[in-house]
């Protein structure tokens, strides 16, 4: 089963990324043109910036970030095949650091703030 997903920015508005299935490690596959997608995606809502995330070789993985509307970063993590690794942050509205804690493979291995 192939599933078209219709992913819309500024710059370009017919990008089209397809489903491909589930991955050995249960995330998601995704392709573009035909191949497994490596890049970043960003995500805007009424032409607002609010997530971007990174793809490797079709899968989630690298540095994905949620932003407040003034354009702050409200979150950052890494993702390794769909599971949380490495750190997690989050911001308040001002810029604050208000949470962060280290994962690894999906678990939390520490948590700082």
């Amino acid at each position: 089963m192939s599933l078209v997903i219709k992913i819309y920015s500024p710059e370009e508005e017919d990008t089209v990324f397809e489903f491909k299935g589930v991955g050995y490690g249960g995330g998601v596959i995704y392709h573009y043109q035909g191949k497994p997608f490596t890049g970043l995606i960003k995500h805007y809502a009424n032409n607002i910036l609010v997530g971007d995330e990174e793809f490797t070789d079709g899968h989630i993985g690298g540095v994905q970030r949620d932003y407040y509307p003034n354009g702050k970063v409200k979150k950052e993590y890494y993702k390794y095949h769909g599971k949380l690794d490495r750190h997690f942050k989050e911001w308040d509205e001002q810029g604050n650091l208000i949470s962060y804690s280290r994962w690894e493979k999906g678990v939390k291995t520490e948590t700082i703030i």
